[in-house]
């Protein structure tokens, strides 16, 4: 699978430098598990829900592709090594 459209985790990166945001993010992310996000319902409520959190607007193609990415990439947010990686796609790594 192809990675998070970059112009959407550079609005993304922006956003969550407010601390108030960071924590938002933080509690939206800690309150999911590999087995919701491999689901449709739970990947496309993943994205909705930090979408809203970070007062981020996505399209549909948007949406689609990343939802489509977090049901196949493996994420397990409940993981430790897992969210390190995530924190480092945040930063600006690749999964």
């Amino acid at each position: 699978m192809s990675n998070i459209d970059p112009s959407l985790m550079r609005v993304f990166r922006q956003r969550i430098r407010n601390p108030h945001c960071f924590g938002r993010v933080c509690g939206v992310l800690r309150s999911c598990n590999h087995r919701q996000l491999r689901s449709p319902a739970g990947a496309y409520g993943l994205v909705d829900r930090l979408s809203d959190c970070c007062g981020v607007p996505v399209t549909k193609a948007q949406r689609d592709h990343a939802a489509h990415w977090l049901m196949n990439c493996g994420v397990d947010p409940q993981n430790t090594a897992h969210r390190r990686r995530m924190w480092g796609i945040v930063r600006g790594g690749l999964w």
